[in-house]
């Protein structure tokens, strides 16, 4: 999947361009809306929120524990299935595998955090400004489509596109 990164200066432009993705096929579950103006929002049947803290848009920490997790089980697993040291060092290798899954975990939230930061800004500058952003989940197959479909729309400004795996997710 891919998450796609507009703005536009006003909730009826967004509830246009919700209408012609959805002819596309974008569901609701892919489409969110970010604005200030919470009746507006609820007006104009749009699916989002006015605030980026009640999207729970920063994710660093579930991507850092979920990678985190996965090195140390796999490290464990390849000690066990693979090596002969978990019969002889078995507090050893799990040590390791605490340590390895400690050192992901790090990385991966603080280069995780910057890349969050970056999309928080970003979205609070067009906020603040009054505009309203738009973030469509789409398969990497179809980006074009709607790609295509919004540089056709006079108001939609496309401002960053990302991995739905690696980008900030709404919830």
């Amino acid at each position: 999947m891919k998450r796609l990164f507009y703005s536009t200066d006003s909730l009826d432009d967004a509830e246009k361009i919700s209408d012609e993705v959805h002819e596309l096929g974008i569901d609701d579950h892919h489409f969110y809306v970010l604005s200030r103006d919470e009746n507006g929002i609820k007006t104009h049947h749009l699916h989002g929120s006015t605030q980026i803290e009640k999207t729970q848009i920063l994710s660093a920490r579930k991507r850092a524990i979920l990678l985190a997790g996965g090195a140390a089980l796999l490290l464990f697993s390849v000690l066990f299935f693979f090596t002969e040291a978990v019969d002889k060092f078995l507090l050893q290798a799990i040590g390791a595998s605490i340590v390895v899954g400690f050192i992901v975990m790090v990385v991966v939230r603080l280069a995780g955090k910057s890349f969050d930061e970056y999309f928080q800004i970003l979205v609070d500058e067009h906020l603040d400004a009054g505009d309203v952003i738009i973030i469509i989940d789409v398969a990497k197959s179809q980006t074009h489509v709607i790609e295509s479909k919004l540089e056709d729309h006079p108001k939609a400004q496309f401002l960053a596109d990302s991995s739905n795996l690696a980008s900030p997710i709404p919830e």
